[in-house]
């Protein structure tokens, strides 16, 4: 008996156990084939996976961005907070009599004024 006989004749045969027909022949590989729609889904797909890939590092790259701008900008406040300190107290100098005083007296040449120069409005 040839292969070719041998397999002709078990494709109709059945099993002796279980009375079930048995199907020798060998299982045909598919063949993968790709169809302009599942290129398109596939080229979509990537093109998702790469915007999302790109949204996701642009982000992390403004947060740190961010971070860095909100750090400077916390240290030039604590610099201008300084300096108007700085000038709150310079201006509360200047506005003290004693000084007020000195300065009159010593770069206006100013006086105390005499008895007769002050008038006494009703």
């Amino acid at each position: 008996m040839t292969r070719k006989e041998k397999l002709s004749s078990m494709k109709g045969s059945r099993n002796s156990r279980t009375s079930m027909r048995v199907k020798n022949s060998r299982v045909k590989q598919r063949r993968l084939t790709i169809t302009r729609k599942r290129i398109f889904l596939i080229v979509l797909t990537l093109f998702l996976l790469t915007g999302t890939g790109i949204g996701y590092v642009w982000s992390n790259f403004k947060t740190t961005e961010i971070g860095y701008d909100l750090s400077q900008l916390k240290e030039q406040e604590m610099k201008l907070r300084e300096v108007n300190r700085k000038l709150r107290l310079e201006l509360a100098t200047l506005k003290s009599p004693q000084n007020l005083e000195r300065v009159a007296v010593s770069k206006l040449g100013l006086r105390p004024p005499t008895p007769d120069q002050i008038v006494i409005l009703p």
